[in-house]
């Protein structure tokens, strides 16, 4: 921990993220703690005009990791398991914490089984 960090939390669940094997989930790659964030305003107004692969279903917060890549399936641990394909990956120094926020669309995936 950074001396001027503060710490954070993750206290709205838990994502599971997979690696995309083909348009299937493939191997479980890790498991996340996370928090939701809201879609700002000028997200999501800026992505209605945009074209639809563009869009941005669900941001969350989690730790820091080097296991999560661009197009990892993240299914939620929810009572619905919403599935989300990780479009974009962006660190927050400016919190002055390690953390990711992860913005995704949601997306049907088949299970690799």
């Amino acid at each position: 921990m950074r001396p001027s960090q503060t710490v954070e939390t993750y206290p709205d669940g838990i994502v599971d993220v997979y690696a995309d094997a083909k348009r299937t989930i493939g191997a479980l790659k890790v498991s996340l703690r996370y928090e939701k964030q809201t879609i700002g305003v000028r997200r999501y107004y800026q992505a209605q005009t945009s074209v639809a692969s563009n869009r941005i279903d669900r941001v969350i917060k989690v730790p820091h990791t080097n296991k999560v890549d661009r197009m990892d399936i993240a299914v939620m641990r929810t009572e619905d398991n919403r599935q989300y394909r990780i479009l974009r990956i962006q660190e927050k120094p400016e919190r002055g914490v390690d953390l990711w926020e992860l913005q995704a669309v949601q997306v049907e995936i088949r299970s690799g089984s």
